[in-house]
């Protein structure tokens, strides 16, 4: 329908769905550029008649079924020009093609810092607009050269250590699981996120996959309160849910506490897959962190008069070592003891077994000759 005479006041005769097949008839005609915003004021009185009906042009793309079209087409117009230059919106599909280029002529995704000082800033600020972070972009390009993700024995790469944990205790008992995938696009209606992914899937015993949220407290030192309500709104989106588990971060770094939250769903299995010559001496859930622990123990020995190892006391600056130069290393001392099983094991680990300061006797002797 086309209103008729020179003056356009037929429009404001027409019902709100007559608008919407006038507007599809532009479209119709001049493609998606005839129903944007420039094109709609020329028409006369007309974007005030779409505007008291309710239909702004965003709301009438949408009553068009056209959204995503016009955002395609949004992505791909100038924005401004500078100096003669043309800049385009950075779209997720853009923002990845660029950052493809860039690794590989750098042999690797640069960090952050790199982009911000080379002209790159607007796509680094355009990934957090569109709600992405800078693993998803390493991860899209394929990259993890200088990334945080955290390595597990079977290879797969975890954005964080619980998770990583979590897969070595999984895979030490032979147990199927992968990466998180995306949540199904209808939880959207339930939370304020648009999107959300699960942080791990593992088979069930009973053949069925489990999805898997790890909960933090507090993530990343920040934003509290907002994580909370996301949480809550998970927790309510998957009530009553049997394939749904969530996990404390905490109770990742325990094979105790991980066999008796997962014993429902995969029974109680011993570990048996033994990747590292040390694995059978270190809880599985310890894997990833004691090797980073363990390299940084070996250097310190390394960098003692004897080459060996010192002692807890040593560490935490105690009895005949409290003036000792140097740093004090509590925390060291602390991860030693939770990961790598206390300074002895830490020795026998290093291949150090027998520069230990324990007391023996016959019956020790003898049990630990057996």
């Amino acid at each position: 329908m086309r209103p008729s005479g020179s003056k356009n006041s037929a429009f404001s005769k027409m019902s709100r769905q007559e608008l919407v097949e006038f507007c599809r008839s532009l479209y119709s005609n001049g493609g998606i550029d005839a129903v944007s915003y420039p094109a709609l004021k020329k028409h006369r009185s007309l974007y005030e008649t779409l505007y008291r009906n309710g239909l702004p042009q965003k709301q009438l793309i949408s009553a068009l079924g056209l959204n995503h079209e016009y955002q395609a087409h949004k992505d791909s117009q100038p924005i401004r020009v500078q100096g003669g230059r043309v800049s385009y919106r950075w779209s997720w599909p853009r923002i990845v093609a660029e950052a493809l280029s860039i690794k590989n002529s750098h042999s690797g995704l640069p960090p952050v810092t790199w982009f911000q000082a080379n002209g790159y800033g607007s796509l680094v600020q355009a990934v957090y607009n569109l709600n992405k972070s800078w693993e998803m972009l390493r991860e899209a390009v394929g990259d993890f050269e200088q990334s945080s993700f955290v390595e597990s024995r079977n290879g797969i790469r975890w954005r964080s250590h619980p998770e990583a944990s979590m897969s070595n205790f999984l895979y030490a008992r032979g147990i199927s699981h992968k990466r998180g995938t995306r949540y199904p696009d209808e939880y959207a209606q339930h939370s304020s996120a648009k999107y959300a992914y699960y942080d791990l899937h593992f088979l069930s015993k009973d053949g069925i996959w489990i999805d898997v949220e790890i909960w933090g407290d507090k993530p990343h030192g920040h934003n509290e309160q907002e994580y909370d309500k996301k949480r809550r709104q998970k927790e309510a989106y998957h009530a009553g849910c049997e394939s749904f588990l969530g996990i404390h971060f905490k109770d990742c770094f325990s094979d105790e506490k991980l066999s008796g939250i997962l014993e429902p769903f995969i029974g109680r299995i011993a570990p048996f897959l033994f990747t590292k010559a040390i694995d059978v001496h270190i809880q599985s859930s310890h894997w990833s962190n004691a090797d980073e622990l363990l390299d940084a123990c070996r250097k310190l020995a390394e960098s003692m008069p004897n080459g060996q190892f010192p002692t807890e006391e040593w560490l935490r600056k105690r009895g005949k070592w409290k003036d000792r130069p140097g740093e004090l290393l509590n925390t060291m001392s602390i991860y030693i003891k939770l990961w790598l099983g206390g300074v002895r094991n830490l020795r026998v680990l290093l291949g150090q077994g027998d520069n230990s300061t324990k007391v023996w006797n016959k019956a020790s002797a003898i049990e630990a000759y057996k």
